[in-house]
């Protein structure tokens, strides 16, 4: 592991034998110690941008990341690869655990350290690392930073003050889904200034239809009839729990092998539908938003929206699941008057009206000049408030110098004593000794603080420490934001704040304007969705059912569409979506007859003649060996028009590939002599 050189590293630790589209860019500029922004679609190689950069610094790197699951399978996947000088810290696990890493950090013997958001609340942690020399922190998914963004986490939110606490580090984010505005935002967000890396987001081996319908029960009929055809497996994303609950013991039922997943479940019942479906033993699940971030699964052919999406970004990130092994996968919405109507008015309703608000400022300005304990979701619940938009409430007064907040503490504890002998210290003894301590008894922490002349925060680090020495069994409840009034709280206007949630409101409802637009344009699928994220695609794809009539869906003639389905799904390899035309055989679909579908090579018409015809089937066969050798989906190597491109150009030397666009001068020096071989018959 101590390579300074990004190649050599990826080859002898992560087994590749090539870069994938801008990742060198990026690692070059996270070197050079420069912030950086990483735009690259799902499935384009975002945790080697930090990881190989965290291999080569002296230092520690450390990776915020909103997915526990997520980071524990990083961090032992790395571990399978030599590198074990990487850990992660999050709220699942115990007190124990966490002093072990704690004392790596201060030895200098990590490298990686994975931390969740809401980890940083941890005052422990944050000393730790204050006294930690840190070479960059890399933010994954971090459009979760912007309340514009489809995936607002409110968490984030504290990551600019986590910046500056940890002396201002270079800073990496990562996304797969950010238009400019919320690239910009990012920015702001996190107080940097970023030179921003963009991939292309055009997924070839998409196929892209729309059916409109007009009630549940045509709906879910419809839904059977595709996934009875499945080949490989399939997400059914959908806006509501219940939906899930519902749909999968509708398709339970028809026979079909499907499971629900949602946020509402149990995390140990989350975790069984996952790996179930991982392992292949479930083929659908119906699943929210909650489902999918990543899950890293090669063989999900189909991805079907039952419901609206709320954004453009949440459904080319939630589609982009599918193929990643580079084959053709489907990606089906199924649009409803109905649904739209409930996710508008679902919207609204998580708008704050403007006594809630007003009610939250009554509160805060009773006390002002003190320091209160707001416990959010309490108070949301008081209120009838969702709890993200009281902690927005919060994160604008402290923008506005009116309050200040703090991390989180707990201010009432339950301990069971595991050790007759604590050893704590002074402190330690004064609480014990308190008329205010009870063991097996619920405390209130803020009474025995006022007792003893200690802060709560105090005695939860106490606490905290003994349970690490296995001296205690602590429990926590009551967990709380501690935020200091300021006078300026006099000043605040509640109009002021109800006017940036009818902002967000808005905001929400043009998303959803635009996801409508996208489902009623007769333009091609392919460039709406490029065009969103501010990418020009000025040819028909033949992928969609605008550009390609045999992946028209309708709620009529059934059976022929259940053939259609079929046929894609078997319809072929490799991202070029090079195959012939659909026959008359076309016809023969309502008797029920499996229709072999396969589509017209993509820009076939820029072909010159028939030699340069064969010769790019030649390069395709070439192209398809590279990217079986090198276990990367073929469009890795070149897309189609490159390789168009070079079949009519009949380059000659390298100086001639260096004319055809797709071809830079580090993939002359790896495929330059092969192509130039094949293009001179030799």
């Amino acid at each position: 592991m101590n390579s300074k050189d990004p190649r050599t590293l990826l080859t002898t630790v992560f087994n590749h034998s090539s870069f994938r589209p801008q990742q060198e860019e990026i690692i070059e500029n996270v070197l050079a110690g420069k912030n950086t922004l990483a735009i690259l679609p799902t499935g384009a190689g975002k945790s080697l941008c930090f990881q190989i950069p965290a291999l080569i610094f002296d230092g520690l790197t450390v990776v915020v990341s909103p997915l526990i699951a997520l980071m524990k399978d990083q961090v032992d996947n790395l571990k399978r690869r030599g590198v074990l000088d990487a850990a992660y810290i999050n709220s699942m696990l115990d007190q124990r655990k966490k002093e072990r890493i704690y004392e790596l950090l201060k030895e200098s013997q990590l490298k990686m350290l994975y931390v969740a958001p809401e980890t940083f609340v941890d005052n422990k942690l944050m000393s730790i690392l204050q006294s930690c020399t840190i070479s960059f922190i890399a933010i994954d998914e971090v459009h979760c930073i912007s309340i514009w963004g489809h995936n607002f986490r409110p968490d984030y939110l504290r990551l600019k003050k986590i910046i500056r606490a940890l002396h201002e580090p270079p800073i990496l984010g990562l996304t797969a889904t950010a238009t400019k505005t919320v690239e910009e935002d990012i920015q702001v967000q996190l107080g940097v200034t970023c030179d921003a890396f963009k991939d292309s987001f055009d997924r070839k081996n998409f196929l892209f239809s729309v059916l409109t319908v007009k009630s549940s029960r045509v709906k879910e009929e419809f839904l059977k009839g595709l996934l009875e055809n499945l080949t490989g497996s399939a997400i059914v994303y959908v806006n509501f729990t219940r939906t899930a609950e519902d749909l999968a013991g509708y398709l339970s039922k028809e026979g079909l092998s499907a499971s629900f997943y949602h946020g509402q479940m149990e995390k140990e019942a989350r975790k069984n539908v996952q790996n179930a479906f991982m392992r292949g033993e479930t083929k659908i699940i119906a699943a929210t938003s909650a489902f999918g971030m990543g899950i890293d699964k090669e063989d999900i052919r189909t991805i079907i929206h039952y419901n609206l999406p709320k954004s453009i970004e949440a459904y080319y990130q939630e589609v982009g699941r599918a193929g990643r092994d580079g084959n053709i996968s489907n990606c089906i919405l199924l649009y409803s008057e109905g649904d739209e109507i409930k996710l508008r008015k679902l919207i609204t309703w998580n708008t704050p009206e403007a006594k809630q608000i007003k009610a939250v400022l009554d509160l805060l300005q009773r006390h002002g000049g003190n320091l209160i304990y707001v416990n959010t979701k309490r108070l949301a619940n008081t209120l009838g408030l969702d709890e993200v938009s009281v902690r927005l409430m919060l994160h604008h007064l402290e923008e506005k110098g009116a309050i200040k907040t703090h991390f989180k503490i707990f201010r009432r504890a339950k301990i069971r004593l595991t050790d007759t002998d604590l050893d704590g210290g002074a402190e330690v003894e004064r609480i014990v000794r308190s008329r205010y301590f009870r063991e097996h008894k619920w405390m209130d922490l803020k009474e025995l603080g006022a007792a003893l002349g200690m802060s709560i925060a105090r005695i939860n680090w106490l606490f905290r420490n003994l349970e690490a020495a296995g001296k205690i069994e602590l429990a926590e409840s009551d967990v709380c934001i501690p935020v200091h009034i300021n006078s300026g709280i006099a000043g605040i206007d509640a109009g002021q704040i109800r006017d940036m949630f009818l902002k967000l409101e808005r905001s929400g409802l043009k998303k959803i304007d635009r996801v409508v637009e996208y489902v009623r344009s007769g333009e091609c699928r392919r460039r709406f969705l490029l065009r969103y994220f501010g990418e020009d695609y000025n040819r028909l794809c033949n992928a969609c059912d605008r550009c390609n009539p045999f992946l028209k869906l309708g709620a009529e003639g059934k059976e022929r569409e259940r053939d259609v389905v079929d046929a894609r799904d078997k319809a072929g390899v490799g991202d070029d979506l090079s195959k012939e035309v659909l026959t008359d055989r076309a016809e023969r679909a309502k008797e029920k007859e499996t229709i072999p579908l396969r589509l017209p090579v993509e820009a076939a018409g820029s072909i010159g003649d028939g030699k340069s015809l064969e010769l790019f089937n030649e390069l395709k066969k070439w192209r398809r060996d590279v990217a079986a050798q090198k276990k990367i989906p073929p469009y890795c190597v070149f897309h189609n028009s490159t390789l168009i491109g070079i079949a009519n150009q009949l380059p000659k030397t390298k100086k001639e590939l260096e004319g055809i666009k797709g071809i830079g001068r580090r993939r002359i020096e790896a495929y330059g002599d092969e192509i130039l071989r094949i293009v001179n018959g030799t």
